[in-house]
């Protein structure tokens, strides 16, 4: 055959298994595997009557189709189906002896290894790679680099895995690989991850995204994202990235990629609580591995099908042998990680089972805590130490062991600067945090029952509050999403304009992502205060002169301590939590339609007699049982009692409340200093009242007060008044969003202002009255960690917040709030004059204001 026809067929079949390796980048096996087995007959259509001299080019170009579709092979059909692909190339760069070739079967076999999970395998195949890396391209450098790199961070050798991956990066960096380049980013960020430096793994994700112009990482990065998230404690968010990575994979045939999808699906479901879901998604992915010859992922699926079946409550006798088997498999790969996960999972088995001795011994084999380990395995070690040391009578040492796990959740939620992620990660201490409840209030001893309270309560609030830098990005985000929120009041309403409105909205989540994302990667302050002792929290309450009333939950069952000066006792309350959590959503619904003037008088009179009637039964419920003398009472809520309004029982009409996260926070929030200041009032628009409710105020403080209405109501003017006052009232419409409180606002001139935006306003008023509808509500977590506008301004150092859990009409709020400054300006407690002016309101409906944080009396000369 005439050199020319050789030449253009080579050239074809690279240009068709250069097609097919784009594909491949781009999450498409099957279709690179048709353009590679292309590539191959257009050069097995000329391989019989070539000469000598052509021999040698066909078979390379040929080498390098078959290590090509060995990989996209094992995408598609597992592993062996690869290697018989393999094994081609294999034998022709034997047969030439050519080194490239060579490299190139080392490097490919290790990526097979790595997807089969034989590990060891695989690094040593890399290892052989590297040592050929001078007879390679700039790309297979950084492929070998990359994987290797890759490998280590699997193994735990995270010193070499980052050397690989650095190199790699600067490698590809220089030689304008960006694939490449977004891949080992990408990958030093999951090493950031396994090193526990969360917001440095988000931050570095995030730039390989941003260098990754060809979507090579398209379905990996929402995958490795997730288990991020998972670790953050961002749950929600971890399963819509993996759910949309799962499409992805899915729809490209990618079946390792997909399984290890519904694996980490898995373990969000067993975060939530979902056992079912749980072991449906880590059954199905069970099967996906072992069809492809995974045994690596398909021990990992089976180590959480046995968390699914422990959770779910099957007897520990069955569960034990086989997870001690998949901790001796587990072992000899050299995933020393999860060994030590099934040991403690076997270890549990065997304490349901009874078996306290095999179960020590069990435990034993998982060995000490180590601070590499993911903070979920490191409290998992904990509870399994302290349930070990309880079963065997010492119970003074499972404690110590569920203080010391506490207190390592709480530095590792001080490493994050969101708030978002510091009250997320919470989810991971809960059963730990249950246990030590569980344990004090069998103990039946009041003071352990509030320190156990404390230990897990809102640990967010004992956290160093860091202000992030100055964000161009985040900042015109929000401008955006402030005008697009805007542009949807009026078309929401309107029922012709459907796909705009589905358009609007759908723009509104994806801004509202991408500034939680960029918030994500901010840094803590590393730093966490520990909790109040009974002693403080004694002597606060007889400077104080108060009562505090502090509920904890175990399951079902509710449970109030109240503590005074003297001493404190511990009550059950006699209706179950979840009897409890309905009557406050009933109350809360009938609050919001009383506060509609448009509803009918008649049924008016109904929604009345529905909410006298649940005021009556959650006041005899809650505080029944304890006789409280009128002294201020702090009431430290757990869950959905926070959303209470607090002064409309009848029994605390006219008593000063204050609603407190935690007595820690309670305690921090007291030590704010009060100062002789300027009271701002802020009118919003679209309320009727609320200019003449905001002169109305400032007019009450004389020289000291100021009113901001109309145009000027800006962000602009709203910040410097943050910063200028001591006291600042905002008449305004408030929202509180439950499923993204951080995007609860109030709104002004220009738009809505968010929860999200007050870390970049340098100071925060010692007193905040949002005297607009439901701001004091919070979406509350694990950990009765509450996120919402109020709990944001507590956050950042406000000494108390009086805001609304419902709605309540326009004219009662301005009259209610008049009353208030009135009383608040001669001197009286914010506590004192909020019960006071509530108590005095002639109106038909109760008014649902709380007054949060702490008590707050304004300077002496401040009247």
């Amino acid at each position: 055959m005439p050199a020319k026809d050789v030449a253009w067929h080579i050239e074809e079949s690279a240009r068709l298994h250069s097609r097919g390796i784009d594909r491949f980048n781009l999450g498409r096996p099957a279709e690179a595997s048709r353009l590679h087995r292309r590539a191959l007959r257009t050069l097995e259509r000329i391989s019989e009557s070539l000469v000598e001299e052509h021999r040698r080019l066909v078979a390379i170009q040929l080498a390098r189709v078959w290590l090509s579709l060995a990989v996209s092979d094992s995408e598609l059909h597992g592993v062996d189906r690869g290697a018989v692909a393999l094994q081609q190339a294999t034998e022709i760069a034997e047969y030439i002896d050519h080194n490239e070739l060579r490299a190139l079967v080392h490097g490919n076999r290790g990526l097979l290894n790595v997807r089969a999970g034989r590990l060891v395998a695989a690094r040593d195949e890399l290892d052989s790679a590297v040592n050929l890396l001078e007879h390679v391209s700039a790309l297979d450098r950084c492929y070998f680099l990359s994987n290797r790199g890759i490998v280590n961070l699997y193994l735990g050798d995270l010193r070499q895995s980052e050397g690989d991956l650095t190199k790699a990066a600067e490698l590809a960096a220089a030689a304008g690989l960006k694939e490449f380049e977004a891949g080992a980013l990408h990958n030093l960020g999951y090493l950031s991850f396994l090193q526990g430096n969360l917001p440095s793994a988000l931050s570095a994700m995030e730039k390989a995204v941003a260098v990754d112009v060809g979507g090579s990482l398209h379905g990996v990065s929402p995958l490795d994202r997730a288990r991020v998230l998972i670790e953050a404690g961002l749950v929600r968010e971890a399963d819509e990235a993996l759910a949309e990575a799962a499409e992805f994979f899915a729809r490209n045939r990618l079946a390792q990629d997909l399984g290890e999808t519904e694996l980490a699906r898995a373990e969000c479901a067993l975060l939530t609580g979902d056992i079912p879901r749980a072991r449906a998604l880590a059954s199905r992915a069970r099967i996906r591995f072992k069809r492809r010859g995974s045994e690596r992922w398909r021990r990992s699926a089976e180590l959480v099908l046995l968390q699914g079946d422990l959770g779910a409550g099957r007897p520990g006798s069955r569960l034990a042998p086989p997870a001690l088997r998949l901790a001796s498999e587990l072992e000899a790969e050299g995933l020393q990680g999860q060994a030590r996960t099934a040991h403690l999972l076997a270890a549990e088995a065997l304490l349901r089972a009874g078996d306290i001795d095999s179960a020590r011994d069990a435990a034993a084999a998982a060995g000490p805590v180590r601070k590499d380990d993911p903070i979920s395995a490191r409290l998992h070690t904990y509870l399994i130490r302290a349930r070990l040391d309880v079963a065997g009578g010492a119970v003074r040492s499972g404690r110590r062991e569920i203080r010391t796990g506490l207190q390592e959740l709480a530095s590792h939620q001080a490493k994050f600067g969101s708030i978002d992620l510091q009250t997320a990660s919470a989810v991971h201490g809960r059963r730990l945090a249950d246990f030590d409840l569980s344990l004090a209030l069998k103990s039946g001893r009041s003071a352990g029952v509030v320190a156990a309270g404390e230990r897990a309560r809102a640990t967010s609030r004992r956290l160093r509050a860091v202000r992030p830098p100055a964000d161009e990005i985040t900042a015109g985000l929000l401008t955006q999403l402030r005008k697009t929120v805007e542009s949807m009041r009026d078309r929401e309403s309107d029922s012709s304009a459907g796909p705009e409105v589905a358009s609007g909205r759908h723009r509104i989540s994806e801004l509202q992502r991408q500034i939680r994302e960029r918030a994500w990667t901010t840094d803590g302050g590393g730093e966490s205060d520990r909790p109040v002792s009974i002693p403080e929290i004694e002597g606060a309450l007889y400077e104080d002169d108060a009562v505090m009333l502090m509920f904890v939950s175990s399951d079902d069952a509710l449970h109030a301590v109240i503590l005074q000066a003297s001493g404190a006792s511990i009550r059950a309350v006699q209706q179950p939590l979840s009897d409890v959590v309905d009557r406050i959503s009933r109350i809360r619904a009938d609050l919001d339609g009383l506060a509609n003037d448009l509803l009918p008088v008649q049924l008016r009179t109904v929604v009345g007699a529905s909410l006298r009637s649940s005021l009556n039964w959650l006041d005899q419920t809650l505080l029944g049982a304890f006789d409280l003398d009128g002294r201020e009472l702090v009431i430290v809520p757990t869950g959905a009692l926070s959303a209470i309004p607090w002064n409309s029982l009848p029994s605390l009409r006219g008593t000063p409340v204050v609603v407190t996260p935690s007595a820690t926070a309670w305690l921090s929030a007291r030590g704010v200093s009060a100062v002789a200041g300027v009271v701002t009032a802020v009118a919003g628009p679209g309320l009727a009242m609320a200019e003449d409710e905001a002169s109305s105020v400032a007019g009450v403080w004389g020289r000291q007060g100021r009113s901001v209405v109309g145009a000027v109501a800006n962000q602009k003017t709203f910040a410097a008044n943050m910063v200028e006052s001591s006291v600042l009232h905002v008449a305004a419409h408030g929202r509180h969003q439950m499923d993204s409180p951080l995007f609860s606002s109030i709104r002004l001139a220009d738009g809505p202002l968010f929860a999200y935006e007050l870390d970049q306003i340098s100071r925060v008023p010692e007193h905040v009255i949002l005297a607009a509808c439901e701001l004091g509500l919070a979406t509350v977590g694990p950990g009765d960690e509450a996120l919402g506008l109020t709990s944001v301004l507590l956050h950042w150092g406000s000494q108390c917040v009086v805001s609304g859990v419902a709605r309540v009409a326009d004219d009662a709020a301005a009259s209610v709030m008049v009353d208030y400054h009135r009383r608040l300006a001669k001197g009286v407690r914010s506590s004192q004059a909020l019960a006071d002016s509530i108590a005095d309101f002639d109106g038909a409906a109760p008014i649902p204001f709380v007054c949060f944080g702490a008590a707050y009396s304004a300077a002496p000369t401040s009247a």
